[in-house]
């Protein structure tokens, strides 16, 4: 596991079966590799929060994978990581 500062309040979280990114310490956004498949979080937090997320689809979602919207539970089942 690997956590990268990405940019100023965001963070990449790296393992071998995703990769997570963070806004303000909350999983946004998981890119899972084995199953060609892109985890948004579906709950509304500040203006801040949907600009990062919103970002971070555009870059770090892979053209050939598919956009799934997830519930913050579905989001912490699938990474383990605490969601608010």
């Amino acid at each position: 596991m690997k956590i990268v500062n990405y940019k100023a309040n965001q963070q990449l979280l790296i393992t071998p079966a995703f990769t997570c990114h963070m806004s303000y310490g909350v999983p946004q956004v998981v890119v899972l590799n084995s199953e060609r498949q892109t985890l948004v979080t579906t709950k509304r937090y500040s203006n801040t929060t949907n600009k990062h997320r919103n970002a971070a689809v555009r870059d770090l979602h892979p053209t050939n994978f598919t956009i799934i919207e997830a519930t913050p539970e579905t989001i912490q089942e699938v990474t383990g990581l605490e969601t608010r």
